[in-house]
């Protein structure tokens, strides 16, 4: 073995054996040593492993496993946002965020509940299409056999006609029997080629059967499911997905940065999946839209169908330039998964001409004001899609940390277009006063209840009528503390999960391998939280089902394109506290007091302390009053009559010893409540917090513990290198 270099004392680190590899170090460069003691590096074509040292065309990278794919990065690659960082740490090349794991992991079990919809759909259509050929041409076999009899009849008597002619003619009129004689033959000849074409096309029919054996189980189809991940960096995600999906059979990384290209295909080549990866390089908007209106010289009997069924958008800020591109290149109910990160934009009220900009709406103010963001981006795609006669449909929202992850199913429908004006809303909130708000919707969608029409079986939305809503909901002044109220939206007013997806994608994370979804904890968490949410909705029950094909295999329900979220937004018992100033009652005995009124009431996944309920704020604020009284008084002039909370504490019970019982409750649902709901000073208020609990069960994660110190977004990557 050769020796060894004397290393410089600006190195950082002490070297004492370097086996089966040498190792140059400039002087002027710190870098950290990361070949593991007595491994080589090995060459690109050798099986990914973690933490293995690759080298490829005279470079070296450190190997990173994520799920079930392995990228490669520089060594010493900076993978965190510490202002004090290691100065030897190297800028990013291509961005790769760890910490994004969550959102990978979520995508994928998203993606893989609604691709088996998605193939089990295709699948039912494909056999409903095979058998709707197979009896027309049925049909169309019986009627030509009818037809055949009917000309084999007419062709005996033809035959005896001639006969008697030949009998009783004589020599001048020869001729014509021979030609008659002649024309039965001719007929003959019709006749034998008839059957024929009937033996034929009982083959055909019999060929055609063979595929529907096929469908019923023998040699199943295998329908196209192609995803493209737009902005794909690294092309961790399109790694993933070809890994971890197995029914997607074409998987496009797309990038316009000719480094994140090259590393692109070096992954895939590592990762050996360039039968199901199609790197391209290109702009993401110009190459969606040459997707979605190919060429002409592309068109003709060999026309394949380019569209892709799922398109990723994960980008470094905000989408909304790529969403139009995106739904043009986007199959008729195919998914669309679109990233924001720039929540200082959509959440915040500090930028609000960008956010107009950028969303078509204005951000609303107030600890909610992540799902303000959530139904801002909502609003900017169903408003974009609309144009094109695309209806949306929402099957998972999530306002994850920095950023919010929406997965959204589109259809190609006028009719529910129609709907969008009455899921549209504006919002007026007292942010600088009481916190409160109120909902003004744009339009209404009314069912007519008189009308009869069988078309109302074949078409659910035939017996609406669209209009456009009474204005306004709210004075300009906040009706419970007198403060100014500011208007926000318009934004979406539907609702932002569909609860047989979400259950579908819960029940597949719970089976998850924890090896390969290191966030499998905080999945179940957000996943059963997000399923809570729905707990406002009256119908939720039966809004959302699932239907058996038959086959062992269930379809997921359309969410109803009627459906308004009537109760949006959540609000957080201690900053109500801070208004009237005083202590903040538990969790518990809010949601305890709400449920015994009989209101219901859950908890966001948004913010941690969040309740969500369908009671309006005139009772949520005469449950703080009584909580005041009954609980715990605020001492004499802590409040003046400047103050937000002077006005809402001037608010009188009526017959407040009648109205209220003793503070501890049974739980057990007042079932006379929904009687006073009318006139909260006359409702009962019990802060009962055994039914304010929720069912003791398995520990969850349901909401982000910093994973490490100095976690976040990251720095934009430098794309050279």
């Amino acid at each position: 073995m050769p020796r060894l270099p004397i290393l410089r004392p600006t190195c950082t680190g002490i070297v004492t054996r370097l086996c089966l590899s040498q190792t140059v170090i400039l002087p002027n460069r710190l870098c950290a040593i990361r070949t593991m003691a007595g491994s080589a590096a090995v060459p690109l074509s050798a099986t990914p492993k973690p933490g293995q040292t690759v080298e490829h065309d005279g470079k070296t990278y450190d190997t990173v496993r994520e799920g079930l794919a392995y990228i490669l990065i520089p060594p010493n690659t900076r993978t965190s946002v510490d202002p004090q960082a290691n100065s030897s740490e190297l800028p990013q090349n291509v961005f790769y965020n760890p910490i994004q794991q969550f959102n990978r992991d979520l995508s994928v079990l998203a993606i893989k509940a609604f691709g088996q919809d998605f193939v089990e759909r295709s699948r039912v259509k494909h056999e409903s299409r095979g058998e709707k050929l197979l009896a027309k041409k049925e049909r169309k076999r019986v009627k030509k056999a009818g037809v055949e009899r009917r000309g084999e009849g007419d062709e005996l008597r033809t035959e005896e006609g001639a006969g008697l002619g030949q009998a009783e003619a004589t020599l001048p009129n020869v001729q014509a029997g021979t030609g008659a004689v002649m024309d039965g033959k001719a007929d003959n000849e019709d006749g034998a080629d008839s059957s024929n074409l009937n033996d034929h096309a009982e083959q055909q029919t019999t060929t055609n059967t063979a595929p529907d054996k096929h469908r019923n189980g023998q040699q199943p189809r295998k329908p196209r499911f192609r995803i493209l991940d737009a902005l794909s960096a690294t092309g961790l995600r399109a790694l993933r997905y070809a890994s971890e999906i197995p029914f997607a059979t074409g998987i496009t990384a797309n990038d316009m940065d000719r480094n994140a290209v090259k590393s692109i295909r070096t992954n895939v080549e590592h990762n050996k999946l360039t039968d199901t990866i199609t790197v391209n390089l290109g702009n993401a908007i110009g190459y969606m839209y040459q997707v979605a209106f190919p060429s002409a010289n592309s068109h003709g009997p060999n026309h394949v169908n380019g569209k892709y069924d799922v398109i990723d958008l994960d980008p470094y800020g905000t989408a909304a330039p790529f969403i139009d591109a995106a739904l043009q290149a986007l199959n008729d109910g195919g998914l669309l998964c679109v990233t924001c990160t720039d929540s200082g934009v959509f959440a915040s009220c500090g930028y609000s001409e960008k956010t107009y900009s950028l969303y078509g709406g204005m951000p609303i103010k107030g600890p909610h004001s992540h799902e303000g963001g959530l139904r801002l981006i909502l609003h900017s795609i169903a408003s974009t899609a609309a144009k094109y006669g695309l209806a949306i449909e929402p099957l998972l929202s999530l306002s994850i940390d920095f950023y919010v992850r929406v997965f959204v199913r589109v259809v190609k429908s006028a009719a529910d277009v129609k709907f969008l004006a009455g899921k549209t809303m504006l919002v007026y909130g007292c942010d600088s006063g009481c916190g409160s708000w109120c909902a003004q919707m744009l339009g209404r969608n009314v069912r007519q209840t008189g009308k009869n029409d069988k078309r109302q079986e074949n078409n659910p939305t035939f017996n609406f009528k669209h209009s456009i809503a009474q204005a306004p909901s709210s004075d300009r002044l906040c009706e419970h503390c007198g403060n100014k109220m500011h208007v926000a939206g318009p934004m979406w007013a539907g609702p932002l999960h569909n609860g047989a997806f979400v259950q579908t994608v819960l029940k597949d994370a719970r089976a998850a391998d924890e090896e390969v979804y290191k966030t499998k904890q905080r999945l179940e968490g957000m996943l059963d939280t997000t399923l809570e949410e729905l707990v406002v909705f009256p119908e939720a029950e039966t809004l959302w089902k699932t239907t058996d094909t038959g086959e062992g295999a269930r379809l997921l329900s359309k969410t109803p394109p009627e459906t308004v979220d009537t109760h949006p937004f959540f609000f957080i018992p201690s900053n109500l506290a801070k208004v009237i100033h005083c202590i903040a009652p538990p969790e518990a005995a809010v949601k305890g007091a709400l449920r015994h009124a009989g209101y219901r009431a859950t908890r966001s996944h948004c913010k941690p302390g969040s309740i969500k309920t369908d009671a309006p704020w005139p009772v949520i604020w005469e449950i703080m009053r009584e909580w005041v009284r009954q609980k715990h008084p605020i001492r004499e002039g802590a409040l003046t009559e400047t103050q937000a909370g002077w006005r809402i504490m001037q608010a009188d019970r009526k017959s407040a010893p009648e109205a209220n019982g003793d503070a501890e409750g049974d739980g057990v649902v007042d079932e006379h409540a929904k009687q006073s709901q009318q006139d909260p000073k006359r409702m009962k208020v019990v802060f009962d917090e055994a039914l304010g609990r929720d069912k003791p069960g398995k520990r969850m994660v349901r909401y982000q513990q910093n994973p490490r110190e100095n976690w976040g977004p990251m720095a934009r990557a430098k794309g050279s290198g």
